[in-house]
């Protein structure tokens, strides 16, 4: 436990992120209604909705069976079964409510398990904490297989 302005400062047992101690942290926490809330403010289509958020290069996660491009336009896309995840895969069973979430920090793009029931793999492998992501990697939520691309502009 290290100390940061009087506030002392642990790591996540989930992801390591530096978490105040005493509090959750808030990347690994159980979403709770204003996360859902907010998740699903995120969703109203307007016609900023469609822009690309400055600072995040164009990349898109391919669902295999389908060969639909689902573009990454900010700085995390949340992937589930509930209708409030950015890429919703509703007909697999296996995969869980809020499952996980790809995000964008620091220059580069990474993958998140959310807690799920039955986890998330990235190319064939648990994924325990988060990883970042490559071009071409091969995620498997729940039986949904995922291509992570980057697009050239």
């Amino acid at each position: 436990m290290t100390e940061i302005a009087n506030s002392p400062i642990s790591s996540c047992p989930s992801c390591g992120r530096p978490t105040p101690a005493g509090t959750r942290c808030i990347y690994c926490s159980t979403l709770n209604d204003l996360d859902l809330q907010n998740l699903q403010l995120d969703q109203i289509r307007t016609p900023e909705a469609d822009l690309q958020e400055e600072g995040v290069p164009h990349s898109v996660v391919v669902i295999e069976k389908t060969g639909q491009k689902l573009p990454l336009r900010s700085m995390k896309m949340k992937i589930g079964r509930d209708p409030s995840n950015q890429l919703v895969v509703q007909e697999d069973t296996y995969a869980s409510r809020h499952h996980a979430w790809i995000t964008y920090e620091d220059g580069d793009f990474w993958i998140e398990d959310l807690g799920s029931t039955n986890g998330t793999l990235l190319n064939g492998h648990p994924v325990v904490r988060r990883q970042r992501l490559s071009a071409g990697d091969k995620i498997r939520v729940g039986h949904t297989e995922l291509t992570f691309q980057i697009e050239n502009n």
